[in-house]
Parts: structure tokens; C-alpha cells; sequence
């Protein structure tokens, strides 16, 4: 005879035919009701206990006292909230020793079981195991099966499930006509159904699919449905259920074949290919996040749209489906004196960051650009068995080169945008892949100038500046009043003058704001297609030194570039740099092709003065495309777009990881 089992039983059926299972065998076994969890009543006339979610203690006594050795955990719970929780002594150990207040559910159980196991003496076994008859199988359950229509529900549903398992977050999604209408949260599938029912209203179909976790503790927490399962998604006006065979538990599977046939859905057992990859992605300014959005379509289209993200990032790599852990502009500050006032947040976040990594457990974090913030997260990650990849390379041929041995001492990987960096990394036993510079992939040379000119009512004729004085704060502050009285003794030469002002929305309030005391008029615009546009559309630019000279590069508009900073940032900045030059272009032609005005060069006169002579001067525009050409020549590598190239070597990584 088996020993005393003892069962830790949540809502729903499954507790109660845990205990059938026992009385046909005449296995001995206890029951601790969890109270709030366990409905009301339940397990009267059996032997048990009715304890609190957070009287763990207490629970573990009352089965040592009955003599239990076996533990199942069985049935939904609901987790609360830690001050609902109310821990008792041994729960609040628990919670301090594993550090399982930050882990989610599936983190949560795995710490559970272990210190059961390793510290209590139990020995944790599965319900699949005691009712091996429950775990789904292939093919359909009832009558219905699903048909062609159904097959891309099916298919959007199990990406999505086991996308937020990856996250610990659910097991289950909606989909109608290959979308996602909703997944599974911590209020379970019945809230989803509901969640979906209350959306449709009239509109019907789409398949509800559940899956287990990627990697979950398959003794605990299997995804399960029965005969309830199958009224709340007829009601919800779903076509059918799909659920993982081999990673499910159907319950009652008699009474659900027969609800499903009574309420016209289709139940079905399908196949779950393998689950994609997670992906940590940390970007901390809008050129990291325009970088980490097209690196993550690059990966959705390798992998079949099966990779998972998560991470930090700004509205691109929100669009390309990561939900950032807070808002990216929290770290959009440059300059010791704009850091300082931050920093307790900044140190903040960086904690968070790395407890998130740590608890999903990603097959690769790749931290883009932003060294101040993720080589800060990189250092803490280390040593946590997770492949460490860094996209940008720092500027060491620029400045500080003892960078270069210190990043090799945490990092795994580096991408690098430019062709001649990988040697002064690879010197210090840091692997790098040259992928080319993300530029190349913007599309900042498909902008169409005619037509915003149209749209804007610029006339073919007249002659337009695009100004752009950065995607942060402190440039836009130091930067906005020089270029606006730079602007009004162009205005002086240039009397029918246009500006177009391109931003982004971190910083599109306090652009509109500036410009309202430009010389006008001034036409600002936001997004990305209408910042190229608006560069096809103008004659000149000028701009913040930074990735934007590049797309001006690529859209072929002549520009000056400008920058400052405050006098200190700048005076500890100069005594270290070792390069001539801050644009790109300028550094890989090895001359001042696109004029620069830095610091104290930074005044309206002088810029005013180049503008003047780049719009009058039509063959200086024209030598400056040529110099364009030249340099991006040498930024374009063979064969993959820079994005793809940067998605191979990163999945590359990461098939390699246990090699």
C-alpha cells in the first residue's frame, strides 16, 4: 500500500476525484481545505482540515500529526495579495529565505515544493499521476471536431498561451480569426471567458486554448477544463476548446463530451510544438528602442513568430509585443548633472530590471546601447547562467579604451554596429559579431517629400529646414533656444523659410512648447514615416549630433550637426575623448564631410552662417550626398539587413548555450 497521501485541495473538481481514487484503492488520506479556495463544505464526512492560504505552518502540522508522506496539490488558487495573505511564522520564513514574494506562480510552486521536499520530508507527486486517465489526449471530445477556420485560432491561441507561460503570468488565450482577443491572468479562465463574453457581444466564434507553462513544475498547476469549462466558452459564443495533449487534465470527460454536443462546441486535443525562445531585451532612449524594435520583428520572422519578449523598452518595442516593466523614460537622462537628481529612481529600476530577469529565467538578456544603465544590470546578472549579449558597442576607439577589459569581465557577447570594433573587444576575450549599423534598416530613405509638402501646404518652390534638437530632455532644453535664434537670422536671408520640426513623444510636449517662440511657420510632426518624409520634403537640416545625422544620411539631406552639453559634462568629456570628429560620417571618412559646431561652437551665428552657405551653395549640398554614399558604403554588411544578421547571432547564442 502506498503511503498516507495528503492532498492540498483548492477549488474545482479535481481535489474531490483525488479522493475518489483513494477510496477505491483504500489508500489513507488527509485533506487540508484550503479556506477561500475550497468551496464551502466540502469534504465532509472525510478526514480534514480547514486551514489558510497563508497558514502553512499550520497546515504542515496538522499532516505530519496525521502521518502523510505523500503531498498533491490540487485544485485552482487564487493568489492573494501578501498583506490578504497573512503569513504565519513558517510562511513568512518561506517567503524570506527563497525570496518568493518577487517570483510569479510557476516560480512560486517550484520554491514551494523544494522546500517541502528538502526541509518538511514530504515527497511531492502529481495528479497526473494518481488519475493518469485525466491527461488530454489527441483528437476531439464529443461529436464536433474543429475545422479549417479553426486551425489559425488554434495556432494564434497556443503562441499566445505559451507566450505568457514563458512569462508566468497564464496558460490560456482566446483567439478569433487568428487574433488575440485575451489572455489568462492571475484571475483564471473563467474571468477570461467572461473577460471575452463581455467583448463579443454579438459576434461569435474563435477557439479558447489552453497549454501548460513552458518549463513549469508538471506535478502542480497542469492546465485543466471540464464540463463548466465548456458552458462558459458556449456562452462566451466561442466555436470550440483546444487543449495541450499530454500537458492538460480533462476532468469528467464523459460529462464534458456531452456538454460540448449539448452546447454545439467542439473540444479537441492538439499537438503543442515546442515553445520559442524568451528574450530579455533592456533598451533605456528612443535609438535603443527603435534598435530592440527591429531586432525583435528580425526574431519574430526566424522563429516563426514563436519567440517571447520581455524586458524594458519604449512604444516601437511595445509595438512589436513587449509590455516594458515601466516606462522607458525613466532612464532617458544624459549627463552627470542630469543623473544626480534621479539616481534614487534610476538604482530603482535597476533592481527591478534584474529581479525580473532572475525570475523568468530568459534563454538570453541582450541589453541595448544605454551602458550607464544595463552594463549596471549586466554586472548584476552575471553568473546566473544566462547568455549576457550587449548590442552597441561603446565608443572605446573614441574614448576610455579600458572599457573594453572591464565589459569582457561580464559580458558574454557584443553586437557591434560598426565594422572596426569587434578587435578592440575580441583583443580582451570578448566575442563580437559586427552586424552592421541599424540605420541601414529605418527606411529613412523612403520618405516621400512631395507629399508632405502636399499635406502640409508647402509650396513646390519654397525652401524648407528640417530642425531636429534631439530625443531628450536636456538636449531639447539646451539645444531648442540656440537652434530658434539660429532660425531667425536664417529667417533674415531666407524670409519665406519653412521648418518642419520632427520629434518624439518623450520630449513632444516640450518641443511644441519651444517652438511656439520660433520665427515661423514652424510645422512640428511626429512618428517615424513622417519624420523621413519630412526629410525628403527639405533642403537642409539641423540637427542634434546623434543616429538622426545618419537617417539624414540615408535620406540624402544636407545638414550641419550640433551639440551641447552642460560645461561640466563637457569639460570632463573632452579631456578623454580621442577622436576628431562626433558625426559618423565624419569618423569613417577620417574628414569634417558634415560641419560641426560643439559647445562653444554651438552658437547661432556661426550655424546660421553654414546654413546660409549649404542653401545657397548647390554644389555644397551635393558634395555632402557624395560623402554620404561613401560612408554608408562601408556600413552595410554582406548579405542580411543588420537586423536579421543581429537575430541569427543571438539565436545562434542561445541554441548554443549548453555547449
Amino acid at each position: 500500500m502506498p503511503p498516507k497521501l495528503g492532498i492540498l485541495a483548492g477549488g474545482g473538481q479535481l481535489p474531490e476525484l483525488i479522493v475518489q481514487v483513494c477510496l477505491d484503492s483504500g489508500r489513507e488520506f488527509f485533506i487540508i481545505a484550503l479556506e477561500g479556495q475550497a468551496a464551502p463544505g466540502a469534504f465532509t464526512g472525510h478526514p480534514h482540515a480547514r486551514v489558510r492560504l497563508g497558514a502553512a505552518g499550520e497546515a504542515i502540522r496538522h499532516l505530519k500529526d496525521a502521518g502523510c508522506k505523500d503531498l498533491v496539490m490540487a485544485g485552482s488558487v487564487v493568489r492573494p495579495s501578501i498583506s490578504m495573505l497573512r503569513p504565519d511564522a513558517w510562511t513568512a520564513r518561506f517567503f524570506a529565505t527563497t525570496g518568493a514574494k518577487a517570483l510569479g506562480d510557476d516560480g512560486l510552486l517550484t520554491a514551494l515544493i523544494s522546500t517541502l521536499e528538502e526541509k518538511e520530508g514530504f515527497r511531492i507527486v502529481g495528479s497526473d499521476g494518481l488519475l493518469p486517465g485525466l491527461i488530454a489526449t489527441s483528437g476531439p471530445y464529443g461529436r464536433l471536431k474543429p475545422g479549417p477556420e479553426d486551425e489559425q485560432d488554434i495556432h494564434a491561441g497556443i503562441l499566445a498561451a505559451q507566450g505568457i507561460g514563458r512569462l508566468d503570468i497564464g496558460q490560456a488565450a482566446v483567439a478569433r480569426d487568428g487574433r488575440i482577443l485575451a489572455t489568462e491572468d492571475h484571475k483564471g479562465t473563467d474571468a477570461l471567458l467572461l473577460q471575452v463574453g463581455s467583448q463579443s457581444k454579438k459576434a461569435t466564434g474563435g477557439v479558447l486554448v489552453k497549454v501548460k507553462k513552458p518549463g513549469q513544475e508538471s506535478r502542480v498547476d497542469l492546465p485543466a477544463i471540464g464540463p463548466d469549462t465548456v458552458r462558459a466558452a458556449a456562452q462566451a459564443g466561442l466555436r470550440g476548446i483546444a487543449v495541450e495533449a499530454g500537458g492538460a487534465l480533462v476532468l469528467d470527460r464523459d460529462g464534458l463530451a456531452k456538454a460540448a454536443d449539448e452546447e454545439g462546441v467542439f473540444v479537441a486535443g492538439v499537438s503543442v510544438p515546442a515553445p520559442g525562445p524568451l528574450i530579455f531585451l533592456s533598451a533605456g532612449e528612443p535609438s535603443g528602442d527603435l534598435l530592440g524594435a527591429r531586432l525583435m520583428q528580425a526574431l519574430k520572422d526566424k522563429t516563426e513568430g514563436r519567440v517571447v519578449f520581455a524586458g524594458v523598452g519604449g512604444p516601437h518595442m511595445e509595438k512589436q509585443g513587449l509590455s516594458s516593466l515601466f516606462p522607458m523614460s525613466d532612464l532617458t537622462v544624459m549627463g552627470a548633472l542630469e543623473v544626480l537628481p534621479r539616481l534614487p529612481r534610476i538604482l530603482g529600476r535597476i533592481s527591478q530590471t534584474v529581479a525580473s530577469a532572475v525570475r523568468l529565467r530568459p534563454d538570453a538578456v541582450v541589453t541595448i546601447d544605454s551602458p550607464d544603465f544595463n552594463f549596471r544590470v549586466a554586472k548584476r546578472l552575471k553568473g546566473q547562467g544566462i547568455p549576457l549579449i550587449h548590442y552597441v558597442a561603446p565608443s572605446v576607439w573614441a574614448w576610455r579604451p579600458g572599457r573594453a577589459v572591464k565589459i569582457a569581465g561580464f559580458l558574454d557577447h557584443l553586437m557591434t554596429l560598426l565594422p572596426f570594433e569587434p578587435p578592440y573587444f575580441e583583443a580582451e576575450g570578448l566575442k563580437a559579431t559586427f552586424t552592421g549599423h541599424s540605420v541601414l534598416d529605418g527606411g529613412a530613405e523612403r520618405g516621400d517629400g512631395a507629399d508632405f509638402r502636399k499635406r502640409h501646404g508647402i509650396a513646390k518652390g519654397e525652401t524648407v529646414i528640417a530642425v531636429l534638437p534631439g530625443s531628450r530632455q536636456g538636449e531639447v532644453s539646451r539645444l531648442g533656444p540656440v537652434f530658434g535664434e539660429t532660425l531667425k537670422l536664417l529667417k533674415k536671408k531666407f524670409p519665406g523659410l519653412r521648418i518642419v520640426v520632427p520629434t518624439v513623444d518623450t520630449v513632444a510636449s516640450t518641443v511644441r512648447g519651444m517652438t511656439d517662440g520660433w520665427p515661423g511657420p514652424v510645422t512640428v510632426v511626429e512618428g517615424e514615416a513622417e519624420k523621413f518624409n519630412a526629410f525628403d520634403a527639405a533642403d537642409v537640416a539641423l540637427a542634434a549630433s546623434g543616429t538622426v545625422g545618419l537617417e539624414l544620411a540615408m535620406a540624402k539631406t544636407p545638414a550641419i550637426i550640433a551639440y551641447k552639453t552642460n560645461a561640466l559634462t563637457w569639460f570632463l568629456v573632452r579631456a578623454l575623448i580621442k577622436v576628431r570628429f562626433a558625426h559618423l560620417v565624419n569618423l569613417i571618412l577620417n574628414r569634417e564631410a558634415i560641419p560641426e559646431f560643439l559647445q562653444g561652437q554651438c552658437h547661432p551665428d556661426v550655424m546660421a552662417a553654414a546654413l546660409k552657405g549649404l542653401l545657397a551653395d548647390p554644389g555644397m549640398r551635393e558634395k555632402q550626398r557624395a560623402a554620404y554614399e561613401e560612408a554608408l558604403k562601408q556600413l552595410r554588411p554582406e548579405g542580411l539587413s543588420p537586423a536579421e544578421r543581429a537575430a541569427e547571432t543571438v539565436l545562434a547564442l542561445i541554441s548554443n548555450k549548453g555547449n
